[in-house]
């Protein structure tokens, strides 16, 4: 457990570091100065001073920040953040969310220019069989699957398409019966099988996969990532709209079980959660909430379009949405543990 912990720690260390340092690198690229770049939060353990900034590690090893000069209000600071133009600000403070959507494409190109992604494919020919599926009496690996009940297959996906096609009349039936015509050794075979209703999904299911092939293809680098961000926004989706249930949402307790969980199965996988845990951070900094990134952008986007907010008043809206996280973080903490030991 202790070295999950730790573990968790140095991923979620590094993946703030990287976020933090976006913004850093952004304000001094505008001339903006940084009094304090820091890792880790409460007081002070170690410190640099620096010529402009003082970099220091703090005591507490969750979260970390930047304080950039001038985001106070009525600040008088010389080349202080509010004094820079609006599109100067938004690269401040989208450069620590670009960071950790350049860390994880980062993480995820060496883990398939080096590891591979097996990934299926779409050829309608059989890579393995379940040991309870209902055709392992009939079929193997490498049959392919010329039709189903007649029409005619071209890919992998028309297979379960074509299946339950006609589902609703068997809405009682926990059976159904299929008729497949497969290619073996260059001959047509025909079975007659009898599919098995999935209780959870309400599909026929045979119990077969496809072929899979190891790809390491640049191409491949980019649709990982594309996945990724397509089942977190999702994620995100399905949360706000209260289809989450609160056993599956989970918070930095969580985030130390996947973490034991994902390096049992080697670097790979951990690294592959880190990019995953990048992700995720990015995105729900860009959320238009206060107190996070895209709650400070949604104020300076209102500039561009000239409608601009009194500095108190935002300032106001960013320490309720500060409050509001914490007491969010500890909620989900709290479930978190209950989790636990309902398991």
């Amino acid at each position: 457990m202790i070295l999950q912990i730790v573990l968790a720690l140095v991923i979620l260390g590094i993946l703030i570091f990287v976020h933090e340092m976006g913004h850093f690198v952004a304000a001094k690229l505008f001339n903006i100065p940084v009094s304090e770049f820091a890792l880790g939060m409460g007081p002070q353990i170690l410190s640099y001073e620096g010529k402009e900034t003082t970099y220091s590690l703090r005591a507490i090893p969750i979260g970390g920040f930047v304080n950039i000069e001038g985001m106070e209000i009525d600040s008088e600071v010389k080349d202080g953040f509010n004094s820079k133009h609006p599109l100067k600000r938004f690269v401040v403070l989208f450069a620590g969310v670009f960071m950790n959507f350049t860390l994880a494409f980062l993480i995820i190109f060496v883990n398939v220019k080096f590891s591979g992604i097996y990934v299926p494919s779409n050829e309608p020919v059989i890579g393995f069989i379940s040991e309870t599926s209902p055709g392992i009496e009939f079929l193997l690996p490498q049959d392919k699957i010329i039709k189903i009940n007649g029409q005619l297959i071209t890919n992998w996906d028309e297979i379960k398409e074509i299946i339950n096609a006609d589902n609703e009349e068997y809405l009682d039936a926990r059976e159904k019966t299929v008729t497949i015509e497969i290619e073996r050794n260059n001959e047509i075979e025909n079975f007659q099988i009898i599919t098995q209703k999935n209780p959870e999904s309400d599909e026929f299911l045979i119990g077969i996969g496809p072929e899979r092939f190891l790809d390491t293809s640049l191409k491949r680098v980019f649709q990982s990532n594309g996945e990724i961000y397509t089942m977190m926004i999702s994620g995100l989706k399905s949360l706000f709209a209260g289809q989450v249930k609160k056993s599956e949402v989970s918070g930095p307790i969580g985030i130390v079980r996947a973490v034991g969980e994902f390096s049992q199965n080697g670097i790979g996988p951990l690294a592959f959660l880190a990019a995953l845990l990048s992700i995720n951070l990015g995105l729900l900094n860009l959320l238009p909430f206060p107190a996070l990134d895209g709650g400070r952008i949604v104020f300076v986007i209102l500039e561009f379009f000239g409608i601009k907010i009194k500095k108190n008043v935002e300032e106001k809206l960013h320490y309720v949405g500060m409050f509001v996280l914490f007491a969010l973080i500890f909620l989900i903490s709290v479930n978190d543990v209950v989790n636990i030991f309902q398991k």
